[in-house]
């Protein structure tokens, strides 16, 4: 949400991941307070930090922790349902903070694009879907590449961002894998001089472009350049384009291929994709140390 609305927001919409918050927050500071199952370790200290500092706080989980601090501390609230892995969770987690910063005036004129991106969704689910293309469809074809590979993804368009981050989560979480993103200009003043690395290395992976039609023309000639260097490595390229004629149902139309690409790699690693047990062995260790 953060990068959808980078270019129009005229405050800085800032998203925090850590135990504590920024020293800037303060009793004008607005803090949306996320966690799907409402136990979040980081969400509840840092949660507590912004009560603690004045700012006002709207709540959002299925229940939990989180739930009983809010009504606890009479903050303002939003209950999405309950019963799914997270990361399926993310339409929940999306939209009910994007039509309440409409109705503060922060943002307008979203329902259209909102539409779009449903109706696109709807679309990549039919295309998709094993039980209706019988796994003749793009996000197999893409995850077939990417076996016995580890997948690097990049993209040049700056709101495209966070969604490389959910590709790399996704196939961590779905398919087992390990993962890497990075993006455009960043990734051109370090991180290309890692694929003049030695043969055997480099055979061990594949790139992912994440393309859009909003790249900035700058930034798409550092892509087009930087894959001719990797094609005269001959390192594995594969470029993703978004579908629909908004940024929002382009943004989502990535997510999803992402989702999708990261299921089907699992089903070809003979994983299941619901299952995280390193995460909740941490949990349970986490939850034994005061």
């Amino acid at each position: 949400m953060a990068a959808f609305l980078q270019n129009t927001v005229t405050i800085p919409f800032l998203v925090n991941r850590n135990y504590t918050l920024p020293g800037f927050v303060n009793k004008r500071s607005l803090v949306l307070a996320s966690s799907y199952s409402g136990n979040t370790e980081e969400t509840l200290a840092a949660t507590q930090v912004a009560v603690e500092r004045g700012a006002t706080v709207i709540a959002l989980s299925s229940g939990g922790k989180l739930t009983d601090f809010a009504r606890e501390k009479n903050l303002h609230f939003i209950q999405i349902p309950d019963g799914l892995p997270p990361r399926q969770a993310l339409g929940y987690l999306f939209f009910p903070f994007f039509y309440l910063l409409e109705q503060m005036g922060l943002v307008s004129g979203i329902q259209s694009e909102v539409s779009e991106t449903i109706e696109v969704l709807q679309e990549l689910l039919e295309q998709n879907d094993p039980q209706k293309s019988h796994s003749h469809n793009l996000c197999n074809t893409i995850a077939q590449k990417l076996y016995e590979k580890i997948p690097v993804i990049y993209t040049a368009a700056e709101h495209l961002a966070p969604v490389t981050v959910r590709w790399r989560n996704q196939l961590n979480e779905n398919a087992k894998v390990l993962a890497f993103s990075n993006v455009f200009p960043e990734l051109n003043h370090n991180e290309i001089m890692g694929w003049e690395a030695k043969r055997s290395v480099l055979e061990c992976f594949s790139i992912l472009l994440l393309r859009d039609s909003g790249e900035a023309a700058r930034n798409r000639k550092r892509l087009e350049i930087s894959r001719d260097i990797w094609r005269k490595n001959n390192i594995p390229i594969f470029e993703v384009f978004g579908k629909g004629k908004s940024k929002l149902a382009r943004m989502f139309s990535q997510i999803y291929i992402g989702d999708w690409v990261s299921y089907y790699l699992a089903l070809l690693y003979g994983k299941d994709p619901i299952k995280i047990g390193s995460i909740d062995t941490l949990k349970e260790a986490l939850s034994k140390i005061d």
